[in-house]
């Protein structure tokens, strides 16, 4: 009961972040309007319930979670009247987040196919429920965030990334899943447990490598954190099948996760990988 108390105080104290955040920087002309912050996407109870914890790590949400002529379509329970209790009221509509026509064409080939081969999904369909964050800022732009200038950027992630190292603090993950340029990794300042190693090489002319972190939270929990290079969409440099053995690979790894001397990197036979860092994680690409 204590528990459940003080997860609902941290909560709260989120909730209340987030829209003091959204109420602090709404007028500026590239903030989308009407909107609001979105603290995660996803339904939060059954992520806490899951046996995995999943979270997928975006840059900041896009204009099309507001499209028009009906700006909270994807969050229903945010046009109704405040019938009841306000912090009910947002939770239930980033919830039904992917119940009320969430935007598939990006989640999809982003992030869903390499969830299902962790048993995972956002859509309630799978033994484990992953949430999707966004660590620049909970604020959705326009224009997009590779085309914001500089000092914008600057601006919304000055608060943008503390509170979304609050957010993974309270929902504790057991596996981070991010597919960024590699320079928006700097930006996770989580103590590092054990620093980055190859646990997936896909044999092809550039080698596509999968690399993983530990860090530890506030609370102490060690969270796994598993990185590979993007293109247009998160991991969009390997098809939807090899996505989905990649999630299976992770999600032996977090279940062999008390017997370290049990597992191996994936490697395809034969296969010599040679670079350096800035090959593994795309230091050199342009920053979205």
């Amino acid at each position: 009961m204590i528990f459940i108390v003080i997860q609902h105080a941290k909560q709260t104290t989120l909730i209340k972040k987030y829209w003091d955040l959204y109420e602090s920087k709404k007028e500026l002309p590239y903030i989308v309007k009407p909107s609001m912050p979105i603290m995660y996407f996803g339904n939060i109870k059954k992520y806490l319930e899951s046996p995995i914890r999943i979270v997928t790590v975006g840059l900041n949400p896009s204009r099309r979670d507001f499209p028009e002529p009906d700006p909270f379509q994807r969050f229903q329970s945010m046009k109704q009247d405040h019938y009841y209790h306000f912090n009910q009221q947002y939770i239930s509509a980033l919830n039904q987040y992917f119940d009320d026509d969430p935007y598939n064409a990006w989640y999809n080939p982003a992030f869903e196919n390499m969830l299902n081969g962790l048993d995972a999904s956002f859509y309630n369909k799978k033994e484990n429920t992953a949430l999707h964050t966004d660590i620049c800022t909970p604020l959705a732009t326009n224009p997009t965030w590779g085309d914001l200038t500089k000092e914008a950027k600057m601006d919304l992630q000055t608060t943008g990334v503390p509170l979304w190292h609050e957010l993974i603090d309270y929902l504790e993950p057991d596996i981070i899943l991010i597919s960024a340029a590699g320079e928006h990794l700097s930006k996770i300042q989580f103590e590092t447990v054990k620093d980055w190693e190859t646990i997936y090489t896909s044999l092809r002319d550039k080698p596509y490598l999968i690399n993983s972190k530990q860090v530890k939270l506030s609370s102490g929990k060690v969270s796994s954190i598993y990185f590979g290079r993007a293109s247009e969409l998160p991991f969009g440099l390997v098809g939807a099948e090899e996505q989905f053995i990649i999630g299976k690979h992770i999600k032996t790894i977090t279940e062999k996760a008390k017997n370290p001397a049990a597992f191996m990197p994936f490697i395809h036979p034969g296969l010599k990988v040679e670079g350096e860092d800035g090959d593994m994680f795309g230091w050199g690409e342009k920053v979205q």
